[in-house]
């Protein structure tokens, strides 16, 4: 989801950190590499509470081990009481198979966590078949607080190293240095992906779009990116629109085709109609190798 708009940072090894100790009074050695102390020792530490970092919580607290969630927002999964935009998800909650195996039906709900309490099922939150994101943020939270997972909120962590004796260290938003063994980053999707093209400046992104439609009425609207964002947006506000032109480098992959969760959705794809039946609206693809322009004059 929104994977044509936002860079998915994933880091699997921490950074080591060189220099001048910028955090007085946390470590002794001017170079944190030679750090020797373990101030707020965990034995692992996980970065994020959304969906990934409280699954990980979870076994970690089923098998009794020494760890941490350290989350910046004020509760579990803020990523979601902004994202997506327009508040459907596109990951499916599927209530009624016909089948009493619960295996099989946990196959068919994308939305909840593995855990023994069968009452923190999505299935049991939302009868929609594209649940809201402020419905999954109470999940979330849910499952966070009756499964007792240690979670730290409010804690923006950074300058992740890894010591010379094997630890890794890191400090929070007011200096207070964490040590662990283990460091997992759950972080998922973290900034948004800034097109390389002259004029970017004057895009509204993804994570700034008005939802406000008479902000739109009989505007020609152009869209840059074709992925399930993009036609989200476009799905948003067509009704109103003059007309609406979207744009990518490359031919929009189905889900259906492809077979891929994150490839343009069903639920997304309404504009794909209306371009086929010449309903004003249209789209574009820009291939680099024909070195070609596209110039689009904007209006305030």
């Amino acid at each position: 989801m929104l994977s044509n708009l936002f860079s998915l940072l994933l880091f699997c090894l921490c950074l080591s950190v060189y220099g001048n100790n910028k955090h007085d009074g946390s470590i002794k050695h001017d170079d944190p590499m030679l750090n020797t102390e373990t101030p707020n020792y965990k034995e692992y530490c996980v970065i994020g509470a959304g969906p990934g970092g409280l699954q990980i919580a979870y076994f970690l607290e089923n098998a009794g081990r020494d760890y941490r969630v350290f989350e910046k927002g004020y509760k579990a999964g803020t990523f979601y009481l902004k994202y997506p935009i327009h508040r459907k998800l596109i990951s499916i909650n599927k209530r009624n198979t016909d089948r009493s195996n619960k295996e099989f039906n946990f196959r068919h709900d994308w939305n909840s966590l593995v855990s023994h309490d069968e009452s923190l099922q999505m299935t049991k939150y939302s009868n929609d078949f594209f649940p809201p994101a402020d419905v999954l943020v109470q999940y979330l939270n849910d499952y966070a607080t009756k499964l007792n997972l240690k979670v730290q909120y409010n804690s923006t962590m950074h300058d992740i190293l890894k010591r010379k004796d094997g630890l890794f260290q890191m400090w929070d938003q007011h200096n207070n240095a964490y040590t662990c063994k283990y460091m997992i980053v759950a972080t998922g999707i973290a900034k948004p992906n800034i097109p390389a093209i002259p004029g970017s400046e004057l895009l509204v992104g993804y994570e700034d779009l008005s939802i406000d439609l008479p902000k739109f009425r009989n505007q020609s609207i152009l869209i840059v990116g074709r992925g399930n964002a993009g036609h989200e947006t476009a799905q948003h506000i067509y009704g109103v629109t003059s007309s609406v032109h979207m744009m990518s480098r490359s031919r929009n992959k189905l889900s259906w085709a492809t077979h891929y969760v994150g490839d343009l959705r069903g639920v997304n794809n309404a504009l794909l109609d209306t371009f086929q039946l010449n309903a004003l609206d249209t789209l574009l693809e820009v291939l680099k190798k024909k070195r070609k322009k596209l110039r689009v004059p904007v209006y305030n």
